[in-house]
């Protein structure tokens, strides 16, 4: 008789040990398949969703990372990685600094809280596309929110938070993307209550959420320990992506593949490719992109009665050069050195449209002590109780 013998998996090549190409991996070992590597540029697991800790004693993550999730993997993934007392669990609390007050996320249920000429205009803007829908498709991201949110919301909140957030004109973005990161409307639910004043803040799929009590990064430490060590090369970025499935590393050796799992970023990705190999339609030099600024303040003190329970204020107007910040120390009483802190982190995306003296890290640090405070502290104040 004869023996049959197995195909040869096929080799997958993961690029970067962030999530995304952990995650890749565990669900290869999961189903059984052994023939993989991970190539990661630099020399610590995590990618954005990692998490240190500074020379006082915070803890920081890189940007704000709030997880809810439908996929069973992940969610047994979350669950094997860190155990149920080593979770917080959140109803989300947020709110947005605007017109010199703060308002209740999402803005468009909670418009009683906005001057009443704001007010007024969100509300006619909510009824026009109720009475008269544009049934037309939106060409960008601003016809979209325009045509489902009004004219008035579109200018007060939508339209200039979300410039700041992507460092890109509306007008310029499509809206494929959206999903349920945006708010849609509820017409019943605004009108009543506005004229209520009532608060209602509890929409979303994260209105609650669970965060790691070491920070987001000990979930992805933790995955990390479950992939087999031997398979994971650190300080191996890819400098070129060759014909013939073939990548290049720093250090000029070259790395064969049957497939490859990129999740190095886009504009990284597209000067890497070689030239026979990019999309045609795409120029890697005129590839619009995002980058994102961070500033974490560790601050002495007691945290002031207008943040307890706030996880994140939003920032739509031009005075403030972040768009987001974000109250580490309510995620986490281990977030800080002790009971006697607390933690901000501020988010800010300059790009060629939004650059100037004011995304200087003093000038943050300046308006943090406005936003943070409520009040027009000076910078050394605020300096004087912070670690930076």
């Amino acid at each position: 008789g004869t023996t049959a013998t197995a195909r040869p998996q096929p080799k997958v090549v993961v690029v970067g040990a962030g999530i995304t190409g952990m995650c890749a991996a565990l669900r290869m070992v999961e189903l059984g398949h052994e023939n993989w590597d991970i190539l990661e540029a630099s020399d610590r697991h995590g990618g954005l969703a990692q998490s240190f800790t500074d020379q006082a004693g915070f803890v920081w993550d890189i940007g704000v990372h709030v997880l809810f999730s439908h996929f069973q993997f992940f969610d047994r993934m979350l669950d094997a990685g860190v155990p149920p007392k080593q979770w917080a669990y959140h109803i989300r609390g947020v709110k947005a600094y605007m017109r010199g007050g703060y308002v209740d996320y999402p803005v468009q249920n909670n418009l009683y809280a906005l001057p009443e000429l704001d007010m007024l205009n969100c509300i006619m803007g909510v009824l026009d596309t109720a009475l008269k829908p544009n049934t037309t498709k939106p060409g960008n991201f601003e016809e979209w929110v325009i045509q489902n949110f009004g004219k008035g919301l579109a200018d007060t909140f939508l339209l200039p938070y979300n410039f700041k957030v992507w460092a890109t004109p509306a007008r310029l973005m499509n809206s494929v993307w959206v999903g349920e990161r945006v708010a849609t409307l509820n017409v019943r639910d605004i009108v009543a209550n506005t004229l209520l004043k009532k608060a209602q803040s509890s929409w979303g799929p994260n209105a609650m959420f669970r965060y790691p009590m070491n920070g987001t990064g000990q979930i992805w430490d933790a995955v990390f320990a479950m992939l087999p060590s031997g398979k994971i090369r650190m300080n191996s970025p890819v400098t070129e992506v060759l014909p013939g499935k073939k990548l290049k590393l720093r250090d000029g050796s070259i790395v064969a593949y049957d497939a490859v799992i990129s999740t190095m970023p886009m504009d990284r990705l597209l000067h890497t490719l070689e030239p026979s190999l990019r999309p045609t339609d795409v120029d890697p030099s005129t590839f619009r992109h995002q980058t994102v600024n961070l500033v974490g303040v560790g601050i002495e003190g007691a945290l002031p009665e207008h943040l307890r329970g706030v996880h994140w204020l939003y920032f739509p107007e031009e005075e403030f050069p972040f768009y987001r910040v974000t109250i580490l120390s309510n995620f986490s009483p281990l977030m800080t050195p002790g009971p006697a802190f607390y933690s901000v982190l501020a988010e800010a995306s300059p790009s060629a449209a939004l650059r100037g003296p004011q995304y200087s890290h003093s000038c943050v640090i300046s308006k943090l002590a406005t936003a943070i405070f409520c009040r027009r502290q000076s910078q050394q104040s605020l300096q004087s109780q912070a670690h930076i």
